[in-house]
C-alpha cells in the first residue's frame, strides 16, 4: 500500500472517483452500515492506485477473492437451479389442492342439496309424478356428486 493518497487522487477522491480509473466508488463517509462479516474493515480505504495494484501480495488477494467468489457462484448455481424446481412443484401443488378444495365444495353442496331435496320427498309424495321426480333430483344430486368426488381422488 502506499503511504497516502497523492493530489492527483485526494481530487478524484472528493469527486467520488478511484486514482486514474475515473469511476465512481462509494466512500466510507457515504456508505451504509455494512452487516457482513468484516465490520472492522469498513473504514478502511478502499481505493487502489496503480502502484498497489503492482504488487504481487495485492494481485494474490484479488485473485484469491475471485477464486472464493467462483466458488461461492458454483455452489449457489445448485441452489438457485433447486430452488426453481421446487418451486415449480410447489406451483403444481399449490393448483392441484386448489383443485382439491374445488371438488370438496362442490361435493358437500351436491350431496347437501341432494340429501336435502330427498328429505322433502314425503311433501311431495302425495302429488304423484312430481314425488317421483323429487326423490330422482335428490338422489342423482347425492350420487353425483359422491361420484366426482371418488373420480378425482
Amino acid at each position: 500500500m502506499s503511504p497516502g493518497p497523492t493530489p492527483k487522487s485526494n481530487k478524484n477522491h472528493a469527486q467520488g472517483l478511484t486514482a486514474g480509473e475515473g469511476v465512481p466508488v462509494t466512500t466510507s463517509d457515504e456508505a451504509t452500515p455494512s452487516t457482513g462479516k468484516r465490520q472492522a474493515l469498513r473504514d478502511l480505504r478502499r481505493e487502489l492506485t496503480d502502484s498497489d495494484l503492482a504488487s504481487s501480495g495485492v494481485q494474490k488477494m484479488l485473485l484469491h477473492a475471485v477464486d472464493a467468489a467462483d466458488a461461492e457462484c458454483e455452489v449457489l448455481t445448485g441452489y438457485r437451479t433447486r430452488f426453481h424446481e421446487a418451486d415449480k412443484r410447489a406451483a403444481v401443488l399449490e393448483e392441484k389442492l386448489r383443485t382439491q378444495t374445488a371438488i370438496e365444495v362442490a361435493f358437500g353442496v351436491g350431496l347437501g342439496l341432494g340429501c336435502a331435496i330427498i328429505g322433502l320427498t314425503p311433501l311431495f309424495w302425495t302429488e304423484q309424478p312430481l314425488g317421483y321426480i323429487t326423490l330422482g333430483i335428490g338422489l342423482l344430486l347425492a350420487l353425483g356428486a359422491s361420484i366426482v368426488r371418488v373420480i378425482k381422488r
